[in-house]
């Protein structure tokens, strides 16, 4: 029998959990297309089977609008009927219903009596099944022509699988109904009662169902996708960085380091987001603030010139003894340093503000649940953690032991952390100061190279490698910095230079301008399209960059008053906007009919290539 070596077992606790969490995730993320709801659509025996398990049933599930089909109308000058007609199979809450009335108010009502269930989601329950009829009585006769009923309510199936909180609203005199799914306390203003007019809908529709395997599941996988995103990326040499520095290195406690590092990350992003969910405040926004880039960029400066010799990081030598004799409890010490670089990272991470983060955020500050909200974040923090996982222990198997070998090692972190520092520093400056620093970076690497050569330090198949690398790095240098000076954008293209007229974009710092600029141009007879962009955004760049450049997009947007909401500085006026707007962080691209209201089926969130965009553009006029 073949003998299982201790190197082995991180990478058979990998195999392990990636089995166990492959069927979660595979039907949590089972999604068709057009916005519909994951768990919603039967793709197979096996995704039946499993939402069996996990509480879900065998039948394809309604969308909301013909799962509680909702009308009202007004009998005499001062009574309303609400009504639903619930289909079979479904329920709703009493205690989720309530009214409101635009141009009139409401001076009393009185709900049936509801039917006692135990439900999986809340426990003992009153609903309503079927017909339900709701008489409001107004505090006197309706006065002029504009009388609007707004509801909230939340809904569920037999099967388990719960609805997100929903609103309507039914014009009285028109007879016409808008209906959207509520989030951060306002409708999402889609004209069809789907719930693609919410930003991260799928993954908010598992978050409102309660069901915390699928919710789990489903979230890990949204950080599994998200862990192959720029965002990311500079945290490989940061924890390769770690393992580099421990003395006692083997696959094992590569291993834990990873683990401990990932944890800490994992555990500060959805902290951060459960604030976040329940004060309102952005705080991951506040993390990407100028002075707080600017201050870590200089910490991971300064542990790059540690790395080249320039001078030894110390603390003070009582705090100093303390850690030395907690470190050789722990056998190596550096747990507490993979652990505290674990929170700070998430700090990067925060840039990376996706469907999935704002799904969460949106049900933390519609539902108060900051256990379920933040456990969610946490899945998501574990996926996007598990690259690094399997990264870290292999450097920690990989990686050579201390000696010569070392010195060169330590400086190669060295130029990735001042990479890193950059790439921080590149959401505050300008493109073209980034190209340059960039540029002196690779004149820096080359030189180290070269010289080496040049000395005759190294010499035969090793110099010959150094000289290649040390030119190839000069000649990069150069190409950058050429596009810093005529005005190029990226690190990948910088001679790419877009000769084209930008885009007009319209900016606006307040609600009230907003809305002065969607009325002007309905006034006009054109929609509009609403970018939510922030510097610190890596979405919102890439947006910028790659989407709205493309031919076929501006080609799309030519009748369509554009207005770009730059909330960069995150000040009162940004985060009223915000608020107006329903978005917690950016990316957020919002269409409004000529009609002036909102087209909630398209909204965008996160990176959308130019093919999507166009498509997403050609149904928001629809």
């Amino acid at each position: 029998m073949p003998t299982i070596r201790f190197h082995h077992l991180p990478l058979l606790l990998l195999m392990l959990c990636i089995g166990l969490l492959l069927p979660i995730t595979a039907t949590a993320m089972n999604s068709g297309n057009g916005g519909e709801i994951p768990m919603y659509q039967d793709s197979g025996n096996q995704s039946s089977g499993l939402r069996a398990l996990f509480g879900g049933g065998d039948d394809e599930l309604l969308p909301p609008d013909q799962a509680f089909p909702f009308s009202a109308e007004l009998i005499g000058d001062d009574i309303i009927i609400a009504r639903w007609r619930t289909a079979d199979g479904y329920y709703l809450y009493r205690d989720r219903l309530d009214f409101a009335v635009d141009g009139a108010e409401i001076a009393g009502y009185e709900m049936p009596d509801g039917i006692k269930k135990d439900d999986p989601n809340f426990g003992l329950m009153e609903v309503y099944y079927g017909t339900l009829e709701v008489y409001l009585q107004l505090d006197g006769p309706v006065e002029g022509d504009r009388v609007v009923l707004n509801v909230d309510y939340q809904g569920c199936a037999d099967n388990g699988v719960c609805y997100p909180p929903m609103q309507s609203s039914f014009d009285m005199a028109a007879g016409s109904q808008s209906a959207g799914v509520a989030a951060g306390g306002g409708p999402s203003g889609g004209a069809d009662g789907g719930f693609g007019g919410l930003p991260g809908s799928n993954l908010q529709s598992l978050l409102g169902g309660g069901n915390l395997p699928l919710i789990l599941g489903g979230f890990f996988m949204a950080g599994l996708l998200l862990a192959f995103t720029a965002c990311m990326y500079p945290l490989i040499p940061i924890l390769s960085g770690i393992i580099a520095g421990d003395a006692k290195r083997s696959s094992g406690r590569a291993f834990l380091l990873s683990l401990v590092f990932i944890q800490a990350t994992a555990i500060t992003y959805a902290l951060a987001g459960a604030a976040a969910g329940m004060t309102g405040s952005a705080i991951q926004a506040d993390l990407q603030g100028p002075w707080v880039l600017g201050v870590f960029a200089a910490l991971f400066v300064m542990l790059a010139l540690a790395m080249f010799g320039v001078f030894n990081l110390q603390m003070p030598a009582a705090i100093q003894n303390r850690l030395d004799a907690l470190s050789r409890r722990q056998r190596g010490g550096t747990f507490i340093g993979a652990g505290i670089m674990g929170v700070l990272s998430a700090l990067i991470v925060g840039a990376c503000s996706g469907p999935a983060l704002i799904a969460a955020l949106a049900f933390i500050s519609n539902t108060g649940d900051a256990m379920i909200g933040g456990l969610a974040l946490f899945a998501m923090g574990n996926g996007m953690g598990l690259p690094l996982l399997l990264i870290g222990t292999a450097a920690g198997r990989w990686l050579p032991r201390s000696g010569a070998w070392m010195v060169t090692v330590r400086r190669v972190f060295g130029v990735i952390f001042i990479g890193v520092a950059i790439w921080m520093l590149g959401r505050l400056l300008p493109d073209q100061a980034a190209l340059a620093l960039w540029a002196m970076l690779f004149f820096g690497v080359a030189g180290w190279l070269l010289g080496a050569v040049f000395r005759r330090q190294v010499g035969g198949g090793a110099g010959i490698t150094r000289g290649l690398a040390g030119t190839a790095a000069g000649v990069w240098g150069a190409v950058l910095i050429t596009g810093a000076a005529i005005g190029g954008h990226s690190f990948w293209t910088p001679l790419a230079v877009d000769d084209r007229e930008p885009l007009p974009w319209r900016m606006v710092e307040s609600v009230e301008e907003l809305n002065q600029v969607i009325e002007t141009a309905n006034a006009d007879d054109r929609a509009v399209m609403v970018d939510v962009y922030a510097d610190w955004c890596v979405y919102c760049v890439q947006l910028e960059r790659n989407t709205f450049p493309d031919q076929a997009v501006r080609d799309s947007l030519d009748d369509t008053k554009l207005v770009k909401v730059d909330v960069t500085g995150m000040n009162s006026a940004h985060r009223e906007l915000l608020e107006h707007l329903n978005v917690f962080l950016p990316p957020a691209v919002i269409f409004y009919g000529k009609d002036g209201e909102e087209r909630g089926n398209s909204r965008v969130v996160g990176f959308m290539p130019p093919e999507d965009f166009v498509q997403v553009v050609e149904s928001a006029r629809e």
